[in-house]
């Protein structure tokens, strides 16, 4: 079997209007995970509900995932594959550390904070979120979004209430329909994707969103660069824009396979 190699980089900023960054961000790049977060609460409760979300996800996924093993979480939907399963896991575990926190402080009641989160395989990347913080993928030029924000206007757009156009527009674009940390248990949704070498996966906040239109982010994707050089035009072109809002974004780029070690070791052997 073939590995796909993924090179990955990522970024938040506070933006140009508000005074705390209450979006956070994790990168474990040689377990191949990638999380994103968005805050929300009054004081500086919804920075901690992101900072808690990131932690909490980052420490068990080290557990779960280093030192070459590959832990399978107990219960869960065996309809899932591992990865998907293990991010469920990760994410039902930061709800309950997020939860508890708030019940446990009045100033971090009902804090809560939206979350994306990555997990790179050799064939196929799993992402698990929830909230409206989204995950895009851009392939042979073309832009699509491949979550679904768990909002009160994507709700209207699901039943034909309103155009996609009219929800991004909406002064009720920010009204969450789930949120982690909010209550005791949380609806995680989950998918896995085949990836093909040059695919480009961006995670974000709703500061790139709001800011940047897909177009403009299939634009820059179309340019040469890097996942660095990407994130840090995306920031700056949500902050030129009007930065309303904390940004945050992650790129991972999908390259060549890399041959398997017994194809090495035939290669080396033979003199391939």
């Amino acid at each position: 079997m073939s590995d796909s190699h993924y090179e990955m980089a990522g970024k938040t900023d506070p933006g140009k209007v508000r005074e705390r960054n209450e979006d956070s961000i994790g990168l474990l790049p040689e377990l191949g995970l990638i999380v994103v977060a968005d805050g929300m609460g009054g004081h500086n409760s919804g920075e901690v509900a992101s900072g808690l979300a990131i932690e909490t996800i980052l420490s068990f996924g080290k557990q779960m995932l280093g030192g070459g093993k590959k832990a399978v979480p107990k219960g869960g939907d065996e309809t899932q594959s591992i990865a998907e399963r293990q991010l469920v896991h990760l994410i039902e575990s930061a709800n309950t550390v997020i939860f508890e926190k708030a019940r446990a402080f009045a100033k971090d009641h009902g804090m809560g904070t939206t979350v994306v989160a990555v997990l790179t395989g050799p064939k196929s990347i799993a992402v698990a979120h929830v909230g409206d913080s989204r995950m895009y993928l851009f392939r042979n030029g073309v832009i699509e979004r491949i979550t679904e924000d768990h909002s009160l206007v994507m709700d209207q757009v699901k039943h034909g209430l309103i155009t996609e156009d009219e929800a991004e527009k909406s002064h009720l674009q920010n009204i969450l329909t789930r949120a982690l940390g909010t209550e005791e248990k949380v609806d995680v949704e989950v998918h896995e994707h085949p990836v093909l070498s040059g695919d480009i996966f961006l995670v974000c906040s709703d500061g790139l969103t709001k800011m940047v239109t897909d177009p403009q982010m299939a634009e820059v994707l179309s340019t040469p660069g890097t996942p660095q050089s990407w994130t840090d035009k995306f920031i700056k072109m949500a902050n030129e824009a009007g930065g309303v809002d904390n940004v945050t974004v992650a790129i991972v780029r999908v390259g060549a396979a890399k041959p398997s070690t017994v194809k090495n070791f035939l290669g080396h052997l033979f003199g391939g």
